[in-house]
């Protein structure tokens, strides 16, 4: 009896051992059934960079901006800085100075009141510390500015005249007929002349 017991517990033990050994062949690994869900993976496509080709376009005086950016004094000359933008989403182009007409206080009893000044413009000396480029094309695009010298004579025993601001027109505009109006404190022109740069 003892040896028929012992063999049936041997036969359930094989028996179990077999169908555990079925399990684990029938039952995939976790790695292997990740492997079967993933999917391979397509190269990126290359990233074509996009060309804008440079304005061509003269910029016009309704697409301009003007804005003070820095002041100097040398040689007794007062030198200001000038950055100058676009609103022409395609860009433009500057060529040569802007042309400009300084203005000043009508009187003390019309407040706010402009009038422009008898003096004339004139191109830029070549004996101040900045020299920019002369009669270059810049292509203006939105964001980037451009720059222009502004430059006068603040103090002499000839006549001066105080301004308050300017009008300008694009380069090549000379027709001072829609002309955007900057307002800035110049103080005296004296001598009766002021220079300008080239747009750089």
């Amino acid at each position: 009896m003892a040896t028929l017991a012992l063999a049936a517990t041997l036969s359930g033990c094989q028996t179990q051992s077999a169908a555990t050994a079925s399990e684990r062949k029938a039952a995939p690994t976790a790695s292997a059934t990740a492997m079967a869900k993933a999917k391979p993976t397509k190269p990126a496509a290359p990233v074509t960079p996009k060309i804008t080709a440079p304005p061509t376009t003269p910029c016009t005086t309704a697409e301009l901006s003007v804005a003070p950016a820095a002041r100097h004094v040398t040689i007794g000359v007062q030198v200001e800085r000038f950055t100058v933008t676009t609103s022409d989403p395609t860009g433009c182009t500057l060529t040569g100075p802007l042309n400009l007409s300084p203005k000043g206080p009508l009187s003390a009893q019309i407040p706010g009141a402009t009038v422009d000044l008898a003096v004339s413009q004139q191109g830029w000396p070549s004996d101040l510390d900045v020299q920019p480029p002369s009669d270059v094309t810049i292509p203006l695009l939105p964001g980037g500015p451009a720059s222009f010298y502004l430059a006068w004579f603040a103090a002499s025993p000839i006549v001066c005249e105080q301004s308050n601001g300017f009008g300008f027109n694009a380069p090549g505009d000379t027709t001072y007929g829609d002309m955007h109006d900057v307002s800035y404190p110049i103080g005296p022109i004296c001598d009766g002349v002021f220079y300008v740069s080239s747009a750089f």
